[in-house]
């Protein structure tokens, strides 16, 4: 299963426990397939204690779903102060937060751009660098994370 499939398999299970895939991101390390998922809590901070209970929900639906063809290896985390936002919900959660945004294709000739987060508007991002106003389609970024600095 893709990254993709993986994350929609395991709606229930965070659902179920009031948390949030923030990310997940898998790769092969020799043989096994590496997956690193991040999570968070939709109410509050999440303790060592959900990582490993979530680790033990993850690892049953990914077992019983027959869902990666051979061994894994799997760690469960926090997302971390430098977070990355992915969707709607976390650019609006965020809001008023300093970010950095590195998009796919260079826009007024740099790909990279950090301000604070204005919001959320039409399916783009607000972001002022205190000097300049920019907006960014979701689609157009390729990676956007807190910026604790």
């Amino acid at each position: 299963m893709t990254a993709v499939e993986i994350e929609k398999l395991l709606e229930p299970v965070f659902a179920n426990e009031g948390m949030e895939l923030v990310d997940l991101r898998m790769g092969r390390y020799g043989h096994k397939t590496n997956m690193q998922f991040f999570i968070e809590r939709l109410e509050g901070r999440v303790t060592l204690d959900d990582c490993e209970k979530m680790s033990e929900k993850i690892g049953a639906a990914i077992d019983v779903n027959n869902a990666i063809d051979g061994a894994y290896v799997m760690e469960v985390s926090s997302p971390g102060v430098d977070r990355i936002l992915k969707n709607e919900g976390h650019f609006r959660k965020f809001a008023g937060e300093r970010i950095k945004v590195r998009l796919k294709l260079p826009k007024d000739g740099s790909r990279n751009f950090q301000g604070i987060l204005k919001g959320f508007e039409d399916g783009n991002i607000l972001l002022s660098d205190g000097i300049n106003n920019y907006s960014f389609g979701l689609s157009d970024i390729e990676e956007a994370r807190i910026n604790p600095a």
